[in-house]
């Protein structure tokens, strides 16, 4: 993404897949993993490629090919990504341990990319690795009440780093990430609580700042707040006199990491990886020395030690060149297999909340690869830390049919009894891929900062949002109008950031989307 840009059409997070039938498994949020220096082509040593054990029957290549997608989805998501934002030439690069903000909402014109994001706040992030440098990150006060948070998550999903309004209050503050392996003189003035030990050399950074009214004033006051954020080595904050340049001041560094030419034409996983593309990205992975795995974990010595005989193991690259068509046959198999079931076991884990499948990490098992695997495949880093936010998804209408455009629907909530957050929530839309509809007043989600600055109508205690393609007539229900595509299906995806008990075990009751034609 490009920093200078405010309109890019490649949003820095979260990228979503656009695929509404793995959408319809579930949803999810926020991102991570960690990093892996590239050997160069031509005067660096390079690993032996990797060979499929050759006593290895079909079958067996395909049921390794389905635990590979199982435990490494996310990893190989991480290492495309990490690509596409720190080395591959275009409007998201913008360098390795280096934020990007984003100073405008996303809409239907700039989210071609990214899909299911939402609509209210402001984003900001970065890929970053510590294998050589902590990282100083520094936050400015946020006086005004608004939500804002900075958030750092490993290649597993662990979301190790919480800062803002909802964990840490609204004081400027500032913290130092070391890398798990680091050891060094830390730089006078931090406190123990101010020093966060990753589990990973890399990590993704990921920041959001909410939008309340929209009014300029608003958007003036977010954007102070985004720019306000920033992450840097140690090694440019100490040259700096010991605080963050100016963005302008911050070097592009390009990534220096392995890759294929293929990397260049997989920017969304879900749509446009291929089984063989799967398995060389996760070689990579594998072979990245700044990627911390987890040396405590039996189940995952366990699973590589099985995914060595395919090819997948340190010391060696897979190379798709050198599988015959049969075998090819297989993994395409096991591939196509592993997202059916993984996407199963994922709808397994939400909870139904009043027809809305609700999902976050708070009762994941983080050792069932095949779910985690499902949520990876909807939305790369999830599932959500629930003590962030938790996504509700909605596909059907209150008589258990699909959610059409060719029809009118109602949402109705108790003014008394909205969505029970700390924080704020929204409820946007999108046509049957997950992305935003394009409309002539470019509304594209409802939020609580709107409901409580005066923008929609209330009648007798009730807040009715009418979904349909064109504009009621009635002027009253045109402010609260949430447009739909005229000749589509379309979904909802609510956020809860600050969530209450009810948004969390899913007893909260959610208003069912009626159909009124």
């Amino acid at each position: 993404m490009n920093p200078e840009s405010t309109n890019d059409t490649r949003g820095w997070w979260p990228l979503r897949k656009n695929r509404r039938k793995l959408l319809r498994a579930g949803t999810a949020a926020a991102a991570a993993v960690t990093l892996i220096p590239m050997i160069a082509a031509c005067g660096s040593p390079t690993a032996d490629t990797g060979q499929i054990d050759s006593s290895l029957s079909g079958n067996e290549i395909a049921d390794l090919t389905e635990q590979a997608f199982d435990w490494g989805l996310n990893i190989a998501g991480f290492y495309e990504l990490r690509h596409l934002y720190t080395q591959q030439d275009g409007p998201a690069f913008h360098g390795l341990n280096r934020l990007q903000p984003q100073l405008e909402l996303f809409n239907a014109k700039t989210s071609r990319v990214a899909t299911t994001v939402n609509a209210s706040t402001l984003y900001s992030g970065g890929m970053f690795d510590l294998s050589k440098d902590p990282i100083v990150v520094e936050t400015p006060a946020v006086t005004d009440g608004r939500y804002w948070s900075v958030q750092a998550g490993d290649q597993y999903a662990d979301w190790f780093f919480k800062a803002g309004s909802q964990f840490s209050g609204n004081a400027p503050q500032r913290y130092l990430l070391i890398g798990p392996d680091w050891h060094g003189k830390l730089p006078a003035g931090f406190t123990g609580t101010q020093i966060v030990r990753a589990p990973s050399d890399s990590f993704v950074l990921s920041a959001r700042i909410a939008v309340t009214s929209r009014t300029d004033a608003d958007m003036a006051a977010a954007r102070a707040v985004v720019l306000g954020i920033g992450a840097v080595p140690l090694s440019q904050w100490t040259a700096a006199g010991g605080h963050i340049p100016a963005l302008d001041q911050q070097p592009k560094v390009k990534g220096d990491y392995r890759s294929f030419p293929r990397m260049d034409q997989i920017t969304d996983i879900a749509k446009s990886m291929t089984a063989l593309d799967y398995l060389h990205l996760l070689s990579l992975a594998l072979n990245d020395p700044t990627l911390t795995r987890k040396a405590d974990s039996a189940k995952e010595i366990q699973t590589l030690n099985g995914l060595a005989r395919l090819g997948l193991k340190p010391g060696a690259i897979f190379d798709p060149d050198k599988i015959d068509a049969d075998r090819r046959a297989k993994i395409d198999e096991g591939f196509t297999r592993a997202r059916t079931n993984a996407r199963n076991a994922f709808t397994a884990t939400q909870i139904d909340m009043n027809g809305w499948r609700l999902q976050s990490d708070l009762f994941a098992d983080p050792l069932d690869y095949r779910a985690k695997a499902g949520a990876d495949d909807v939305a790369w880093g999830t599932p959500v830390p629930y003590q962030s936010h938790t996504i509700a998804y909605l596909f059907t209408d209150s008589g258990g049919r699909d959610l059409d455009g060719s029809h009118r629907y109602t949402l109705t909530f108790d003014t008394g009894t909205l969505p029970p957050t700390t924080e704020f929530w929204e409820l946007p839309i999108y046509d049957s891929a997950g992305y935003f509809i394009d409309n002539p007043i470019n509304r594209y989600s409802v939020t609580s900062g709107q409901f409580a600055s005066g923008a929609y109508t209330v009648t007798d205690g009730k807040l009715t949002f009418y979904l349909q393609p064109d504009p009621p007539t009635d002027p009253d229900q045109k402010r609260n109008w949430l447009p739909t595509p005229p000749k589509d299906h379309f979904q909802l995806a609510a956020r809860f950031y600050g969530p209450t008990s009810g948004l969390l075990d899913g007893t909260y009751p959610m208003a069912k989307a009626v159909r009124t034609d």
